[in-house]
């Protein structure tokens, strides 16, 4: 029998569906595909990218047909590839289902046209022979639709396929889909001492216990060569390619993703890497399949290199390794058996200017029934080590002035007392100190959280040596229950309106932000028909992101307590109608699938909090037709099925950087 009769039953096509209309097909979405050796921090980058604006990040794709969906392995969400609505919907998209038969048709495919020993024929593509080309225009249709049911069940434009292997790409190409590349490059010793171990946990299968492929040292420094070789082969081809080292990822990740973007043609916005600062990036979940264990894993990961290889990896073995891989090893750059030093992050300040230039700030504090607390607060105003004046309005909102108050003031930090003379709130509070205050330079702060002392003298900077900047936050620290404090550095140095509705931005608190006088004259006061006051600060930050530039200092310069009583805070009475305000003043939620689908989310939960559980199951089903993978719906559907008390969803829910309302 043939090699070609070996074929699976064809009664199953792996042609996409059509619908036979006459309605154009959507846009094919462009595939940044991660290639280069396992054990080399490719579901790291992979879900860094994922985590970029309109991209979607897949895990090993490659393994989706041979693997993933056969023996029903588990989704980066934990659930079983099966159960995942994600994965579900993008079956339904692309193939109507995810049919045995199906699954197998198109692995079949694969074998014959992405595979290692068909490298020659993709490199001399008319000499290959018309059955090759057929299975690959068929291998090339299954995928291209593949990749557009991703791209429109997750809102995407871009998928992030860690697949690794070169080939794979080729193939892809040369069915005529836009694949570009990144080529990540580790160490081979690195690479070889990480294959070589034994007995590490596979948790993506269901049903039996597995473990990571582990080979012998030599056998991993020959894989990697082989595949380096194929990789440096693609740019050859024609394809777009760019080459990031692991080692300069893990060491300054921003700089080495935005210059691999960049090098593209897909150069990121001054805000889509506002996950990733320093030596630390902020994951969120994602549906990724295969790859490494720590694809289950999401919040804030520090990012160290993996050298353990340099005090353990057996002396013979590294010669091995190292004469294997010399060639490569030099045209990389990687040849050193010494340490690196390790790159440390550094915050980029503004100069400074002369002592007299310093301009004079009002801090805006509005309080209620906190006389201890914002004494506190007032306290740590007086501290800032700032060289100009500062004077402080604190505006008692519904309860007297208390007087006492100025006597903690300093010469050159004076203090201000006054009653709310706007509606009852906070928004009316804030905007009675917009009335009496009289300098070019603003602030505000809330009476139960304080500021370290070089915060406004690192924001002041910041808006003198960029005068169209409109306001600057700063990173925060939670203050959490039980003396716990969490650091929440800055995403990034500039947020985009486009992020604010995709994100809260949790560090453009009402705590942090300086404001030059003009934000307020083009984004107008704070809303006091606001329902409850809930939000107030988010809303007026949407609007001066709207009206202009928005600025973080990334340092985590004020403590933002977690562990108090707030009158604004988790309360659902107050949390939906606010809600339901701001879906209508902002009509541009909806242009934004995963912030109108958070948005949908938190009113979820609060309509289930409140018992009503039709409209909540209402909110939660469009919220996850939104954007699936956003996790605000789920928690909503996790209080509709459990009835846990509502304070126990929201301390679960912080847990993992997420707000319920």
């Amino acid at each position: 029998m043939s090699r070609r009769a070996r074929q699976p039953a064809r009664a199953v096509s792996t042609a996409p569906l059509r619908s036979g209309t006459d309605e154009p097909e959507p846009a094919i979405p462009t595939v940044i595909y991660i290639a280069g050796s396992g054990r080399s921090g490719s579901t790291l980058l992979e879900r860094v990218l994922g985590d970029t604006p309109h991209a979607v990040n897949v895990g090993e794709l490659i393994d989706l047909f041979r693997r993933t969906a056969p023996r029903a392995e588990r989704c980066g969400c934990g659930l079983a590839f099966a159960e995942c609505p994600f994965w579900a919907g993008v079956g339904k998209r692309a193939f109507d289902g995810w049919e045995p038969g199906r699954l197998a048709a198109i692995h079949w495919l694969q074998t014959r046209v992405a595979r290692q020993r068909h490298l020659p024929r993709l490199l001399a593509m008319p000499l290959a022979g018309r059955a090759f080309r057929d299975d690959l225009v068929a291998y090339g249709d299954s995928y291209r639709a593949l990749y557009r049911a991703i791209a429109d069940q997750a809102g995407a434009r871009y998928v992030i396929d860690a697949s690794k292997w070169p080939v794979q790409a080729l193939a892809l190409s040369r069915a005529g889909l836009d694949i570009r590349v990144i080529h990540l490059v580790r160490d081979a010793r690195g690479v070889a001492y990480s294959l070589s171990k034994q007995h590490v946990a596979r948790p993506h299968a269901m049903q039996v216990p597995d473990d990571m492929t582990h080979v012998i040292p030599a056998e991993a420094a020959a894989r990697w060569v082989g595949i380096q070789a194929e990789a440096e082969l693609l740019r050859r081809c024609g394809l777009r390619v760019t080459r990031i080292r692991y080692e300069d990822f893990v060491d300054r990740p921003r700089p080495a993703v935005r210059a691999a973007l960049a090098d593209l043609g897909l150069s990121p916005g001054p805000s889509d890497l506002a996950h990733v600062t320093g030596g630390h990036v902020v994951l969120g979940s994602s549906h990724g399949l295969s790859g490494n264990p720590s694809r289950f894993s999401s919040g804030e990961v520090t990012l160290r290199a993996d050298e353990a290889w340099r005090n353990r990896m057996p002396q013979r073995d590294r010669v091995v390794v190292t004469a294997l891989g010399l060639p490569l090893l030099l045209r990389y750059g990687r040849l050193s058996t010494r340490p690196r030093p390790q790159g440390s992050a550094r915050v980029n300040q503004p100069p400074a200017p002369a002592g007299s230039a310093w301009p004079p700030v009002t801090v805006i504090m509005p309080t209620r029934d906190r006389p201890l607390l914002v004494r506190e607060s007032i306290a740590a105003v007086v501290g800032q080590d700032y060289p100009g004046r500062i004077e402080c309005i604190v505006v008692h909102d519904q309860e007297p002035a208390d007087e006492e108050l100025t006597r903690l003031g300093t010469p050159r930090r004076t203090i201000r007392v006054a009653t709310n003379t706007h509606s009852p709130g906070l928004p009316g509070a804030r905007n009675t100190g917009l009335d009496i205050a009289r300098d070019e330079y603003l602030a505000s702060c809330d009476d139960d959280d304080t500021w370290h002392p070089a915060k406004l003298r690192l924001q002041i900077a910041r808006l003198l040596s960029e005068p169209d900047l409109l306001v600057v936050g700063t990173g925060i620290r939670l203050m959490l229950p039980g003396g716990k404090v969490h650091d929440w550095p800055g995403r990034a140095e500039e947020i985009s309106y486009r992020l604010l509705l995709r994100n809260r931005v949790k560090e453009l608190h009402s705590s942090t932000l300086v404001m030059r006088r003009d934000a307020f004259a083009k984004a107008g006061p704070y809303d006091e028909e606001l329902p409850n006051g809930h939000g107030e600060d988010y809303d007026w930050v949407l609007r001066a992101a709207r009206a202009g530039r928005v600025g973080l200092v990334v340092q985590p310069l004020a403590d933002i307590s977690k562990n108090t009583t707030s009158w604004y805070r988790g309360i659902a009475e107050s949390a939906l109608p606010s809600l339901e305000y701001m879906m209508a003043k902002h009509p541009d939620f909806a242009s934004s699938r995963r912030g109108h689908a958070r948005i949908l989310g938190q009113m979820a939960f609060a309509r289930s909090s409140l018992g009503q559980r039709g409209p909540a199951l209402r909110d939660a089903v469009q919220a996850l037709t939104r954007w699936p993978a956003s996790p605000y719906p789920y928690v909503a559907l996790t209080h509709l099925a459990t009835g846990v008390h509502p304070r126990h969803i929201q301390r679960a829910a912080r847990l993992f950087r997420r707000g319920t309302v």
